[in-house]
């Protein structure tokens, strides 16, 4: 098998099962005291949103060369992975240092 078929794949996999596997992820992480802020719950629900479509559209791009030269699926794929890696990036420097060093009382 083509390695590019079998990544193209991979990548509608991993677009489907996404979602799900992070909302499963945010469940747990809502139910822990203290709470995340709003405003990273937010970020969280749309890098949900556009990363599967980001991962969908590359694989439907590397299973077909039809798909692969179309200009609308290249700016769709090209405008989602841009706003993934830039909600990525708010989330990871917006991380707040001390939320795994917190003692017995949740404080």
């Amino acid at each position: 098998m083509d390695v590019k078929i079998l990544a193209g794949i991979l990548l509608l996999i991993a677009g489907v099962i996404f979602p799900m596997a992070m909302l499963f992820r945010l469940n747990s992480v809502l139910g822990r005291k203290p709470a995340p802020q709003p405003s990273r719950v937010g970020m969280l629900l749309t890098l949900n949103g556009v990363l599967p479509v980001a991962l969908v559209t590359t694989g439907l791009a590397m299973l077909s060369a039809r798909m692969a030269v179309s200009p609308a699926l290249r700016v769709v794929m090209i405008a989602t992975w841009l706003t993934s890696v830039v909600l990525v990036t708010i989330l990871v420097v917006g991380r707040d240092p001390d939320r795994g060093e917190r003692g017995d009382d949740g404080r």
